[in-house]
């Protein structure tokens, strides 16, 4: 939303208010009687020193002490010179103002430093004081603009390295599975690459994009799931319940994909007993339901302390979680003896 001219530009306003501040001084003056000369003199002595400091004030001393935080120590500095230049002025054209004042007094009055002073001096600082608010603000919404624009360039550099963190992570799990196969059945190794690399295209052309369809997302995991279970020939069970008809809406990609790769990774072994992963996917009223379970062998002491290299792409889909949708998700991990289970809402946008 673009601000208004007078906040982007004080110099404007300064001019502004000079020009009602003398234009007022020579009617008032000028009513009472005195000639249009008096009056332009007076309406000058009034307003341009007053325009001066102001401009001294906004332009050269409010920006430097905005920089060293010392708004306390402008303040007194800014009543000090409002002070020293209006005693200044009113000395010096003491006799001129004494000399109008005598013209249009009807019972002349005491003249001096003490009565002329007070008026000038409240004025010059309110002017000055109000041009001045009008300049911090500039000075501070220009601040809060920068560090936005360099919070969102932070943002963006993060997204983009845990992006590219969860690439390599996926591509080598997967090379890791063609490897095995290649020992087993070179023909279905051969099937799996073909495959692989329509996973490689999606990643390369689709996962660059900040936002993607869900239903493009529920392919690649479908994709996911099928060489996976071409590698783990019936080794384990595997589930998958997708929502029939999702709803045309866009979520960020590859932001499901470390869920299910972590359940192919971590699943049970067992020779007798069953081995199991259950997908489900579905999307009611706006908000986006992913769960993910897998048997997971038991442990005498617990949960055993991750890996180095353990755990890597659930931590930077939980960081792209907090980036992408802060306080828009709620994701729960929970790990027993037995079962992991990852529990992930997200609101998404359904057109």
């Amino acid at each position: 939303m673009p601000k208004p001219f007078f906040l982007i530009n004080t110099w404007p306003v300064i001019l502004i208010i000079w020009a009602m501040d003398m234009g007022l001084t020579y009617l008032q003056v000028r009513m009472q009687g005195l000639p249009d000369r008096e009056a332009i003199q007076l309406g000058l002595m009034e307003s341009v020193p007053g325009t001066f400091i102001t401009f001294l004030l906004c332009y050269w001393l409010l920006p430097y002490f905005i920089r060293h935080r010392k708004m306390l120590l402008f303040a007194l500095l800014a009543v000090v010179i409002c002070l020293l230049t209006s005693l200044i002025t009113v000395y010096l054209s003491l006799p001129m103002l004494c000399n109008s004042v005598r013209k249009v007094m009807a019972e002349p009055q005491n003249c001096g430093l003490q009565t002329m002073f007070p008026g000038l001096f409240i004025g010059m600082l309110f002017t000055s004081g109000t041009i001045c608010g009008i300049r911090f603000y500039q000075e501070y919404a220009k601040t809060l603009i920068d560090h936005e624009q360099l919070r969102t360039t932070h943002l963006e550099a993060e997204l983009t390295l845990l992006r590219d963190q969860l690439n390599p992570h996926f591509m080598f799990n997967m090379m890791n599975s063609i490897h095995v196969l290649i020992e087993r059945d070179a023909r279905q190794a051969a099937d799996m690459v073909l495959e692989f690399s329509d996973i490689l295209r999606y990643q390369l052309y689709d996962a660059s994009k900040p936002a993607i369809p869900l239903q493009q997302e529920v392919s690649y995991l479908q994709n996911y799931v099928n060489v996976e279970n071409k590698r783990r020939c019936n080794e384990l069970k595997v589930t998958c319940n997708w929502e029939p008809q999702l709803p045309l809406c866009f979520i960020a990609p590859l932001i499901l994909t470390p869920f299910v790769e972590n359940a192919f990774k971590h699943v049970s072994l067992f020779t007798d007993q069953p081995n199991f992963i259950c997908i489900d996917l579905a999307v009611e009223e706006g908000t986006l339901f992913f769960i993910v379970k897998n048997s997971k062998e038991h442990s005498a002491d617990g949960p055993v302390a991750a890996s180095p290299h353990k755990g890597i792409g659930l931590a930077n889909v939980q960081k792209r979680l907090a980036l992408l949708y802060p306080e828009q998700h709620f994701l729960s991990i929970k790990e027993t003896t037995d079962q992991f289970v990852v529990y992930l809402e997200i609101k998404i946008n359904v057109l």
